[in-house]
Formats: structure tokens, C-alpha cells, sequence
């Protein structure tokens, strides 16, 4: 399956959109049950916001943010960028303001193009998936613990994974999550292996369910025109 991203490479922002762990009797990986229980912990949330950070770079080069209102309705923001090239989006279930290619779309509900998320038909990244895993394709699994902390390494089978990364010939695909002693995920790390450079980023998800207010990616950045 092939994946549309703003980055060259297979992020959690991508690969969240369907992986699934497959049919049939499949054999967790070691350090499964914390991946396990962190995914559906993060599922669970009332809102969040999740940041990605470049590791080469050492900058955020995207931000996704959501929150439930009373009706249970997910708004989100989302803000994207790799070198000149800007992705932004809002959406609060009633309007969808979004900026993609240089260009700047709007859609109301009812519209073809639109689409409305809620806390039972979840938008792909705030829910599990967000967190990779996906033991049928684990070709290497370690786990560590130093420090007071544990580690959770995977090494990942790219035909196997069965996803196409745009924009890159990928040779590997790698991930590491990292949680306390008492098992509470701190941060996770995923990393693309080409040719010819390697991608890294850590994500990290903050402000768990204290979200007070999404902000207007589009409108913030000066992008609605």
C-alpha cells in the first residue's frame, strides 16, 4: 500500500493510516504488552497533542493536536513542513480548512470532500495505530532496561510491512520505544534506512487529555486565502 506524506519517509503519521497487525495466529514480538497497552492508552484519551521532531535537525516538523468536544466530535489541527513545502489542515467537524500543494481548500459537512471524525470512528492519527506495531513483519526485537528506564527496539521487514515510501528508495524501517520502569511510554523514536541518508524522529505525546483549545493551524499560519 502506498502512503501520502509531506515527508520523504514512512513516519508514524503516515504509517498509522491501516497496519494492521494481519489475520491469523501471529506471535507477539518481545516488549509487545507495553506497546499494547501504551496504543490502547493512547486511544483512550480525551485529547492530546502529538509532536514530531527531526532528530538530524533537532527541529519539530509536525504537530498534530486533537480534542473531543460534548458531543464527541474530534476537532484537530495539523501543521507539516519539510523545507519550502507546507501541509496544514483544521478541522472541527463542522468546516475543514486545509492547505496542501500551495494551494488552500475549504469544505462544510455535507460536502463530498469532507470528513467528520469522532470518538468512535476516530480520525488515524489519534487513534492506535498511531504507534506502530506490527509483529508479523518484526524480523528483530530487543529489549533493555537502564537507568530506571525500558527499551523496546524493532526491526521491521519492509516487504513484509507491505507499505511504499514515497519519495525514497527505503532499505529499512526501525523503531524504538521508550517507557518508564512502571511501564508508562515517554517517547518513541522511528527511523527509515535508504540508499543514500537516514531518516529519524522522535515523537512524543503531550498535553494528554489538557487540551483546553485547538488552535487554527491554517488560519495561524496565514493560510486560508
Amino acid at each position: 500500500m502506498k502512503r501520502r506524506s509531506l515527508m520523504p519517509v514512512l513516519i508514524a503519521a503516515v504509517m498509522s493510516l491501516g497496519l494492521l497487525t494481519g489475520c491469523g495466529e501471529v506471535k507477539d514480538a518481545e516488549g509487545a504488552d507495553l506497546i499494547l497497552n501504551a496504543r490502547k492508552e493512547y486511544a483512550e484519551l480525551d485529547s492530546a497533542k502529538v509532536i514530531m521532531a527531526n532528530l538530524s535537525t533537532g527541529e519539530v516538523d509536525q504537530e498534530f493536536t486533537f480534542k473531543y468536544d460534548e458531543k464527541d466530535v474530534c476537532v484537530f489541527s495539523y501543521y507539516g513542513k519539510n523545507g519550502d513545502d507546507v501541509y496544514a489542515q483544521f478541522n472541527n467537524g463542522v468546516e475543514d480548512m486545509k492547505y496542501e500543494n500551495g494551494k488552500y481548500t475549504h469544505a462544510v459537512r455535507g460536502d463530498r470532500t469532507f470528513n467528520q471524525y469522532t470518538r468512535s470512528a476516530k480520525h488515524p492519527q489519534a487513534d492506535e495505530g498511531l504507534l506502530v506495531y506490527t509483529p508479523q513483519a518484526v524480523k528483530k526485537a530487543e529489549k533493555t532496561e537502564q537507568d530506571g528506564e525500558i527499551s523496546v527496539k524493532y526491526e521491521y521487514d519492509l516487504a513484509k510491512l507491505g507499505a511504499e515510501i514515497e519519495g525514497i528508495e527505503a532499505t529499512g524501517f526501525e523503531t524504538e520505544y521508550r517507557f518508564t520502569k512502571e511501564g508508562d511510554l515517554l517517547w518513541f523514536t522511528e527511523t527509515t534506512l535508504s540508499k543514500d541518508e537516514t531518516y529519524s524522529y522522535k515523537i512524543e505525546i503531550t498535553e494528554r487529555n489538557s487540551v483546553e483549545k485547538v488552535v487554527n493551524t491554517v488560519k495561524e499560519h496565514g493560510l486560508d486565502k
